[in-house]
């Protein structure tokens, strides 16, 4: 199956199914997707999730965001705002004290998952993920470009499921491939009245350096990947185990 879906409306819509984990399991097809902006899916489109099983939509945009490019209301799937901005300020303060990157989005994506506000969206979303439990029920999650907010849950989502590091970096990066053109950006995200980070967040291109450095941050803030799922999300090893079984097959 494609990895990068080119549905008429969607901004940056790929599967997640297919990659595999370090155990030799691979996660399963029509099952995860994330994207950026899907306010302006075209009917074919909607027509071709709800075939595809869609049921989730997780929407990591701010109030702004969303009352603006609202995400189109239908009859199959539940739209959830679950906004990742604003920090509470204390996940600034680990990141810059713990100052293991020069990347400008490393030190942001740093500040995300240190912070209560932002481990609480993430947080709603790794429930949500156990929610979806049935067979052929799809999940998306996505913010305006799916490269930061959407880029972070994918980091999670796939650590969690035991998809090596070198894996999880390679589908971050894909993003730049669906930006080759900077116009795309400029034209149907930045918002001239909203958040001007945001703003320059989309506009600054996935770098390697980033990937590593939240690695290592939540590592030495932690201790392990397992010790932040637990501590920070609330989503214990059973819970973990919950995941798994939902999303891999052999």
């Amino acid at each position: 199956m494609k990895r990068i879906l080119n549905l008429d409306g969607a901004i940056n819509l790929r599967e997640l199914g297919g990659y595999k984990t370090t155990d030799g399991k691979q996660i399963k097809y029509n099952k995860l997707l994330r994207s950026g902006d899907i306010s302006n899916l075209t009917p074919e489109a909607l027509n071709y999730l709800k075939k595809y099983g869609l049921k989730y939509v997780v929407d990591f945009r701010g109030d702004r965001e969303q009352q603006v490019w609202a995400d189109q209301s239908t009859d199959f799937y539940q739209i959830y705002s679950d906004p990742v901005y604003p920090l509470m300020g204390n996940g600034d303060k680990l990141a810059s004290a713990y100052s293991n990157t020069t990347s400008y989005l490393g030190m942001i994506y740093q500040s995300v998952l240190l912070d209560k506000y932002g481990q609480r969206a993430y947080a709603l979303l790794f429930e949500l993920l156990l929610e979806n439990n049935q067979e052929h029920k799809s999940l998306l999650f996505h913010c305006a470009a799916g490269k930061d907010r959407t880029g972070m849950a994918a980091i999670l989502i796939l650590k969690a499921l035991g998809v090596d590091d070198e894996t999880i970096a390679r589908d971050y990066l894909l993003t730049n491939l669906m930006y080759s053109d900077s116009e795309t950006i400029e034209k149907t995200l930045n918002d001239k009245d909203g958040n001007q980070n945001i703003n320059k967040m989309n506009m600054t291109k996935a770098d390697l350096e980033s990937i590593t450095s939240v690695f290592d941050a939540l590592k030495h803030y932690y201790g392990s990947f397992e010790n932040y799922l637990t501590q920070a999300l609330n989503f214990d090893k059973n819970k973990l185990a919950q995941l798994k079984n939902i999303y891999l097959e052999d």
